[in-house]
């Protein structure tokens, strides 16, 4: 049923051509030198912030269109098309065209057999936990006004009858069950659950407005689990079966993922500023029957919501908050950024936190993904993209499938391009258009449509690397500033520690010598500054 609910919201507006910036000389292509000379690559240029005038954020004047950022994007050319970009070190990254709707390409060896078994020991050193998903669900019904009611029905009825079959009812209990379910248990558990009045299997507005209760999600989730314990024959897949932590670049003093993000930064070809004040790098381990349905990374543009990793900028600004002050939490939530922005938290407040992501304010802005392999997988775990390159794609062709695009378990194969996990590989695509008019982020690849597919043997090694950026240019660049200042303000702050920490050394008497030992006040090895969380995986 197209981008429905969760970061399933379908992109029906006009199709605009990528704006594909190949003028600008910072790739070399096929024919052209095997080592591009320091300098002419633009990713090598140290991006200064245009907007450095010293006034406060929020307050900054439009820039000039000579002075405004633009946005860079492979162009895919062909599949099989070959893009050279030389990396930190001055090696060459081959970039190997494998979709052009959305784009997507592979990168071999783009870490080495170190670099992933450094990441995934930092990984393990950190601890996992169970990854979520956001949920961008039906809410609390009862506790809605009645054109939000409106709204989530109006969503949920693709074919516009205004009525919701148990195809359409199936795509928002997917996110209520945490799996999916077929029509016929959708059609079981209306009846069981006496959801449906009449008992014609269909919900018209009154009907849905009624029956879905603020318990709802309760009665789905017990109904579920009392099937999966008495039906053998009950497919009920959940929706991500994984483990996960998140590694944070800019403030962890590790000279591996120091190197690698500024790999991303060469990768990408974008102004510096992006690429390290976005999300900290998120690792995940799936193992055995570990996978995560179809779904997408960022949401279409929504001028009424806004960029989960901005929302601070526009708290800060018209609350009057006091920029000084970096102790308050940043709201985000189960598939949102998790941003590095300076604060200092504990692990149990983030996870508080990621309970609070309210998709009817927020959204996601992810430009681009890049997805690591840090190892190679023994049967499995591919990723797929269900309708890659799929010129026919459409919203009625979705509602006829024989089967869901969502489901990766059973229907992983049948997806128009599945990418083999291996050890040191990258693939990157964009989750967005740049818009030609200004250069910017623009409208949400339809096509980008992804997932994980089942781990059969083994286990899978896998971290992402989200590209944030805000739609809205000057909140960008305003975030640039804000992030900054809360990174210089965070090294502030463990500096202060440390030397509290040294001054603070105790001598105790060693019983078993005349001798003393020292002690040390225990130091942060790994500074999790970021508030906000989780996301999508592939």
């Amino acid at each position: 049923m197209g981008r429905l609910l969760v970061a399933r919201l379908v992109v029906f507006l006009l199709f605009v051509r990528p704006h594909f910036a190949t003028e600008r000389g910072a790739n070399v292509e096929d024919g052209g030198p095997e080592v591009a000379t320091e300098g002419s690559l633009e990713a090598n240029v140290i991006w200064e912030d245009p907007l450095d005038d010293g006034m406060p954020i929020g307050q900054k004047e439009e820039p000039s269109t000579e002075d405004r950022l633009e946005l860079f994007q492979y162009d895919p050319v062909k599949l099989g098309h070959v893009h050279r970009v030389a990396d930190e070190s001055g090696r060459i990254m081959e970039l190997v065209t494998t979709a052009l709707d959305p784009p997507i390409f592979e990168i071999r060896n783009f870490l080495s057999d170190e670099e992933c078994d450094h990441v995934i020991n930092l990984a393990k050193e950190t601890g996992l936990e169970n990854s979520g998903v956001v949920l961008e669900l039906l809410p609390s019904l009862s506790d809605g006004s009645e054109d939000e009611i409106i709204h989530i029905f109006e969503q949920l009825d693709v074919d516009e009858d205004s009525l919701l079959g148990p195809a359409e009812l199936a795509d928002g209990l997917m996110d209520i069950a945490g799996g999916l379910l077929s029509e016929e248990d959708v059609s079981l558990l209306l009846d069981d659950l006496r959801l449906d009045p009449d008992g014609d299997q269909q919900l018209d507005f009154q009907e849905f407005k009624l029956s879905w209760t603020p318990n709802v999600e309760e009665l789905v989730n017990e109904w579920v689990k009392d099937k999966q314990a008495s039906n053998d024959t009950f497919r009920f897949s959940s929706t991500r079966v994984s483990d996960q932590t998140w590694l944070d670049q800019s403030w962890i003093d590790d000279d591996t993922l120091t190197r690698l993000h500024e790999r991303v930064v060469r990768l990408m070809q974008l102004p510096e500023d992006i690429v390290v004040s976005s999300e900290s790098l998120q690792v995940v381990r799936y193992q055995v029957g570990g996978h995560y349905h179809a779904h997408y990374d960022s949401c279409e543009l929504d001028d009424t919501l806004t960029c989960s990793h901005t929302e601070d900028v526009i708290g800060g600004v018209e609350d009057g908050d006091d920029e000084e002050d970096g102790d308050d939490e940043e709201d985000g939530g189960p598939e949102a950024e998790h941003q590095s922005s300076g604060r200092e938290s504990e692990e149990s407040d983030e996870r508080e936190e990621e309970n609070r992501f309210d998709s009817r304010t927020l959204r996601l802005c992810r430009y681009a993904t890049v997805l690591f392999y840090l190892n190679d997988v023994e049967e499995g775990g591919e990723t797929a993209f269900p309708i890659a390159d799929n010129e026919t794609y459409s919203e009625e062709a979705f509602e006829t499938m024989p089967y869901s695009l969502y489901d990766l378990t059973y229907h992983c194969y049948d997806s128009n391009l599945v990418v083999k996990a291996e050890k040191g590989k990258a693939i990157l695509w964009y989750n967005h258009l740049v818009n030609t008019s200004n250069g910017w982020m623009g409208d949400s690849y339809n096509s980008s449509l992804h997932g994980g597919c089942d781990v059969r043997k083994g286990e899978k090694w896998i971290a992402n690397n989200w590209i944030n950026i805000d739609d809205n240019y000057q909140r960008q660049m305003d975030y640039h500033e804000f992030f900054h200042e809360e990174l210089s303000r965070s090294k502030e702050q463990r500096e202060r520690r440390k030397e509290e920490n040294h001054s603070g050394e105790q001598t105790t008497e060693d019983p078993s010598s005349s001798g003393t030992i020292e002690t040390n006040g225990d130091d942060e090895k790994f500074s999790n500054p970021s508030s906000t969380s989780d996301r999508d995986e592939l």
